[in-house]
């Protein structure tokens, strides 16, 4: 990440790394004690740093990563995507650049909202639908996957099994308040992040995309900022409606 490179800065001197704010907005939620699920966790390594001997942290996905730590907090989702593990299981859910790849989208924040808690959080960064970079990504889907994935490997050096296909069907703030509405969740809290770091693999275009992004800014606010970060809450009281409940 080289969003707090002194040139980023110049041109967007109030803008933090949109990683750091993920994990703010992580911390800023994560309890005393407790349990917190990352869902699509990949290898397992995002909520390593908030584990402790009172506040359990799990993970998990539909492919075992092959790099994957801590196995004994990790658990396979199930194949129709169900989270397994028992309603109310968890004070916090999150997602790390997981949304743009889901196809079912009530049912994922469904599954986020069985497992939580009352009173509990989802929070999830991902892609902005309306962003430049995320239509370029998109005329990408036309051709076969693994030609991204070769791409996304020279360019980006990311290995084949961490490049999937996207959808963007959750991917704008009013997309996601209707199917936290739809799941009973509330959206709490929506902020953008402006980023070049999707042209790290060139100085020039790097300089370029702040230099672009600076200007859509300035004439359409918003529509530079590429990631977002959503943070939905379970109310302390709702609607049960029939689940299958799923063993802990």
């Amino acid at each position: 990440m080289i969003d707090n490179s002194p040139y980023f800065q110049r041109w967007f001197p109030n803008e933090i790394n949109h990683w750091d704010g993920f994990i703010d907005f992580i911390h800023e939620k994560a309890p005393r004690s407790g349990r917190m699920l990352d869902l699509g966790c990949g290898d397992n390594q995002l909520l390593e740093r908030f584990r402790t001997p009172e506040r359990e942290t799990w993970g998990t996905d539909f492919i075992r990563h092959p790099n994957l730590q801590h196995p004994q907090w990790y658990r396979p989702l199930y194949p129709d995507g169900a989270i397994p593990f028992a309603d109310q299981s968890f004070d916090v859910v999150c997602s790390h650049m997981v949304m743009e790849h889901v196809g079912s989208q009530s049912e994922f924040l469904q599954e986020a909202s069985r497992v939580l808690k009352p009173g509990g959080w989802y929070t999830g960064e991902s892609i902005h639908a309306r962003h430049y970079v995320t239509w370029i990504r998109q005329m990408f889907d036309l051709v076969p996957h693994s030609w991204v994935q070769a791409l996304v490997r020279r360019l980006y050096g990311r290995a084949e099994h961490d490049t999937f296909p996207t959808c963007y069907r959750m991917n704008t703030r009013r997309a996601i308040a209707h199917f936290a509405k739809e799941s009973q969740l509330e959206l709490a809290t929506w902020r953008g992040d402006v980023s070049p770091g999707y042209f790290d693999f060139s100085p020039l275009a790097y300089r370029g995309a702040a230099v672009f992004d600076w200007c859509v800014e300035k004439v359409l606010p918003g529509f530079g900022q590429l990631y977002y970060t959503a943070v939905l809450r379970k109310p302390e009281q709702v609607a049960q409606p029939y689940v299958l409940t799923r063993a802990a």
